[in-house]
């Protein structure tokens, strides 16, 4: 069974989505985790967006990264540059993989919900993209 890490900035939307997803494509064939470097709980756009695509991540918790710096991880996913090198210091026989996203900028409101939206598609097809290359 392969253990993912996926690391965010806040552990608040692009991570949380990435874990709703491989969760869901994985099911028993993994143990997927996310965090943050600085966490700031699961985004509630974040939580309906998915919703709208029949994912729960409601219960997923918003950890951060130094709770899981003594752990073993198979893949690590991230999401900038800056991020990716900090976990190769953590994690220097792992192997790494960054996911490139469109940003998350909005006020809120309807404008924002749908650049959550545009996103988790985009992290949908990262995540079966990811599956299919890197796990198969």
């Amino acid at each position: 069974m392969s253990k993912i890490l996926i690391i965010g900035q806040e552990n608040a939307v692009r991570s949380q989505i990435m874990e709703g997803y491989l969760k869901k494509s994985l099911g028993n064939r993994a143990q997927v985790f996310s965090c943050g470097v600085d966490p700031s709980g699961v985004d509630p756009q974040a939580i309906r967006a998915m919703a709208e695509d029949r994912v729960v991540i409601a219960g997923q918790t918003s950890d951060a990264l130094q709770d899981f710096s003594d752990y073993h991880f198979d893949f690590i996913l991230t999401f900038d540059e800056s991020l990716k090198h900090e976990a190769e210091k953590i994690w220097p026989s792992t192997s790494h993989h960054l996911i490139k996203t469109p940003g998350i900028d909005g006020f809120g409101g309807l404008q924002r919900q749908e650049v959550v939206r545009n996103l988790r598609d985009h992290l949908k097809s990262s995540c079966s993209n990811f599956v299919s290359s890197a796990l198969s």
